[in-house]
């Protein structure tokens, strides 16, 4: 049987900064994983996880529109342990919050490529 580890993760990347999203794709693309969908808002987040096989989801946590319209609107074909919100701040109320959607990971921006590859590859597996 094929692990996670043995194949390309297909990844769903949620993030209205055009430059960020470039960055995150060649890094994550260089580093084992297929990102099969791009988007920036929840209703192209919720037509990607309907239309293709998705592995993992990384949502960017400082989206304009929120990070839990995402969540609420890939949560149906995608389970929300298999869902990573990235962002630059997580206080208290924010991780409580995150727990209370039942996401797999909530990771601060200033994360390392090899820590955030590992974290996605965990929750894939």
């Amino acid at each position: 049987m094929e692990s996670p580890d043995d194949r390309r993760l297909r990844l769903l990347l949620v993030s209205d900064h055009r430059a960020a999203g470039d960055a995150l794709t060649e890094y994550l693309t260089r580093h084992g994983f297929d990102i099969v969908a791009r988007a920036a808002n929840a209703s192209e987040a919720a037509a990607a996880v309907r239309s293709m096989a998705i592995d993992v989801a990384l949502v960017d946590g400082d989206l304009a529109a929120g990070w839990r319209s995402v969540v609420r609107a890939v949560s149906e074909p995608l389970e929300h342990n298999r869902i990573a919100v990235l962002s630059a701040y997580w206080g208290q109320q924010e991780r409580l919050d995150a727990r209370q959607c039942g996401i797999g990971a909530t990771l601060l921006k200033r994360i390392t490529g090899p820590n955030l590859a590992g974290q996605l590859r965990a929750l894939a597996a």
